[in-house]
């Protein structure tokens, strides 16, 4: 009935559907015209699967509404006796940051105008900035709650949905959902850093703020970025304490969060223990199978900061933290080496003879290895060339399928003919990533630097037909 009622564009029909659901649970994407579609296991076929959904979610409708504003309508004027639903799931659905806004707003959604102006908050959001946010909200919503049945009793429904918090929005519906009967359920959780922003200017940044209001015990994931590397040391060390509250956790990513510039301590010691810290975090967390630390200044840390993991990490980030030949040397001796799927080491500087001779030697120790990024390390092509031939020899062992070597400025065009007539040997490889940015090109002007990056491509094209490698994708 869902899947027609989108098909024939009747939308009220679904906020009905959901309002009197009879069954105690609801997976929102079987709602959808796509679920025939939905069974798919490999990882690319399921994010294209994710991206076709959020299409039909966050369309916006001739009314200017979204199917999303749908199904919210519908949860918040649920029948308090003719429904039976309890849990409402997410899953397969987008985790965009507009999704989770939309879904999140529930709780003050249900309440009545009133009621919202005079919440009590816990988590220490400024009141001017509060204050304004409600009064936002009621102007946006005005018309729909006109047709809400506000505070209306009924039994807790547990929503599952990855949380994103970047403003108000979240953190306000997760501070206030006991009010309400709309329970918060979540494995993955993102926080953008620049939510201190709404922060009372005398409230130190700490995401134990956020964990509180949910149950630590359930979080798997979670993605820390701060895109202005603010994160102070005071931060870092609550930092530290909020984390190994999260004993499940499998992903971790602090993307631009740990930085250990020595000028930004106020003492060495400060930062040594810091580091100590960190490391005596990461042994503990026993269930970490994926680790970030992407775009942070991890130089001649990574032996204090890695020693002693032995979790079977299957994807390590370690993208433009400034690496030097002692850190490859501590990499290459972690016996957890050998069970990593996926290996980012791109924009990091090993122009030198010792890097390039230790990048070499990542091949025979990762033998599960499917995905390599080095991409922007100065690597000339005679060193690319030899990583091709540690592959050719573990032939029959090699799982690579995807390898990103751009380089700074183009390789020669006989050099980019030697690499891919290396690289075409290598069945199991199915994407390379070497085409440097269309700035690099020689020319006078973008249209002549097009020209150029165009004929090298042909080329390219041509080397790989000769090898009869057409399934072979270059970028």
């Amino acid at each position: 009935m869902g899947r027609e009622a989108i098909f024939m564009n009747e939308y009220q029909i679904i906020e009905l559907l959901i309002a009197y659901w009879p069954l105690v649970y609801l997976e929102i994407y079987r709602l959808l015209p796509l679920s025939s579609m939905l069974f798919n296991t490999r990882p690319q076929q399921q994010d294209d699967e994710i991206d076709s959904i959020a299409k039909i979610l966050e369309k916006k409708l001739p009314d200017g509404s979204t199917l999303v504003d749908y199904i919210v309508m519908g949860l918040v004027n649920k029948h308090k006796t003719l429904s039976r639903l309890k849990i409402v799931d997410f899953h397969r659905c987008s985790s965009s940051i507009q999704m989770t806004k939309e879904i999140f707003r529930l709780p003050l959604l249900w309440m009545t105008p009133e009621r919202r102006s005079s919440i009590q908050k816990r988590i220490y959001i400024e009141k001017s900035k509060l204050d304004k946010y409600i009064d936002g909200f009621n102007y946006v919503y005005q018309y729909y709650d006109k047709s809400i049945a506000h505070d209306t009793n009924f039994e807790p429904i547990k929503i599952i949905h990855d949380c994103q918090i970047i403003n108000e929005d979240t953190l306000v519906g997760l501070e206030i959902q006991q009010l309400t009967p709309f329970r918060f359920h979540y494995h993955k959780l993102w926080i953008n850093n620049c939510f201190r922003q709404i922060l009372s200017p005398n409230i130190s940044y700490d995401i134990n703020l956020v964990l509180s209001l949910t149950n630590a015990d359930n979080i798997t994931h979670l993605h820390l970025s701060d895109p202005n590397m603010e994160t102070t040391e005071n931060e870092l060390t609550l930092l530290v304490r909020s984390l190994s509250n999260l004993r499940n956790l499998r992903v971790l990513c602090l993307q631009r969060v740990l930085n250990l510039y020595p000028n930004r301590y106020t003492t060495p010691n400060i930062l040594m223990n810091l580091c100590t810290d960190f490391n005596r975090l990461l042994r503990r967390l026993i269930y970490l199978r994926k680790l970030d630390l992407s775009y942070t200044y991890l130089q001649s840390y990574i032996r204090i900061l890695f020693s002693g993991l032995i979790q079977p990490l299957e994807y390590l980030n370690l993208q433009d933290c400034r690496l030097v030949s002692s850190d490859l040397e501590f990499l290459l001796s972690m016996r957890n080496l050998r069970y990593l799927n996926e290996l980012n080491l791109s924009m990091n500087n090993f122009g030198t003879r010792t890097c390039a001779n230790l990048i070499l030697q990542f091949i025979p120790r990762c033998t599960q290895l499917t995905i390599l990024s080095i991409g922007y390390c100065s690597l000339q092509a005679s060193i690319i060339g030899q990583l091709a031939d540690e592959f050719i020899k573990e032939k029959n062992q090699t799982k690579i399928s995807y390898l990103s070597f751009k380089s700074i400025i183009p390789y020669y065009s006989y050099e980019f003919d030697f690499l891919l007539q290396k690289f075409g040997l290598i069945k199991t490889l199915k994407k390379v990533l070497l085409f440097p940015q269309l700035h690099t090109y020689p020319g006078a002007n973008d249209d002549e630097r097009e020209l150029v990056a165009r004929e090298l491509y042909r080329r390219c094209c041509q080397t790989l037909q000769t090898l009869n490698r057409q399934d072979l994708e270059i970028l």
